[in-house]
């Protein structure tokens, strides 16, 4: 069983199955205890009864609310320390990552298992190859059709169920046009990133909080509580991969000179 370790976290290959890999990670309570204090501030300023908004006394905030704390605690750690670990292992995801069997006590070693479907193997065209005919299309559009014509791959369901939004119990026929859509969608995005992967293109948070920032400006909602739900929601790093895949195009449109 491969382990890898360091000052800040240790990483155990805990192996894979149906077609998922998963690590058990650790970390030392020190790595979250500043988005502990974070989240209680929070709370701290919640009315509770017998005492002025604002002026309970941490532990009785804590006790108050322990749960809502730890849990909000695991989920915001457990995705961004997921995140970090596979940067450890230099694993690269084809879709989201999740942190699960969560173990959050505090004080305590925060513990939780990040599992992923990993990118498979396949050959990237010359990235210099790409030529186009100026005809008025798109040429983004015209570049992500070329990509998808000269590389192929399996996608897991699971990733095609979850660009289409299908709650577990929801069927759909994978001969319909929009299964295919779908796939031809998260098959593109993958291409996109692994180009990205190679050539050095990146996108950092601070693009992603300018995103949001503009977003909640459009349409007129606090930008802290818009962030607060993409997080939650997993739209974070949704998010974070279109830009990647924006400005992938934007370079292979450059390469291309069109």
């Amino acid at each position: 069983m491969k382990t890898t370790s360091s000052k800040t976290m240790e990483i155990v290959d805990a192996g894979g199955r149906n077609g998922w890999k998963t690590w058990r990670v650790t970390v030392p309570w020190e790595q979250v205890s500043t988005d502990y204090n974070d989240i209680l501030e929070t709370y701290c300023k919640v009315r509770i009864a017998g005492f002025r908004a604002g002026k309970a006394p941490r532990p009785v905030v804590e006790k108050r609310f322990q749960r809502e704390i730890m849990d909000e605690l695991s989920h915001r750690c457990g995705m961004r320390l997921g995140r970090e670990a596979l940067e450890q292992v230099d694993a690269e995801p084809m879709g989201p990552v999740e942190a699960v069997d969560i173990e959050c006590v505090k004080d305590m070693a925060f513990q939780f298992t990040v599992r992923f479907h990993p990118m498979p193997e396949f050959t990237l065209p010359e990235v210099d190859s790409f030529t186009f005919v100026n005809d008025g299309t798109d040429p983004k559009d015209m570049i992500s059709k070329r990509l998808l014509e000269q590389v192929s791959f399996e996608v897991p369901d699971d990733l095609i169920r979850t660009e289409l939004g299908l709650r577990l119990d929801e069927e759909i026929d994978k001969q319909d046009s929009e299964w295919s859509a779908a796939t031809d969608r998260v098959r593109l995005m993958l291409i996109l990133k692994r180009i990205a992967r190679q050539e050095g293109i990146e996108v950092d948070d601070e693009d992603v909080e300018e995103r949001i920032e503009r977003k909640a400006l459009e349409l007129g909602v606090n930008s802290d509580a818009l962030k607060l739900e993409f997080e939650k929601g997993g739209m974070r790093q949704r998010l974070k991969d279109m830009l990647l895949a924006e400005s992938t195009l934007d370079f292979l449109i450059e390469e291309a000179g069109t």
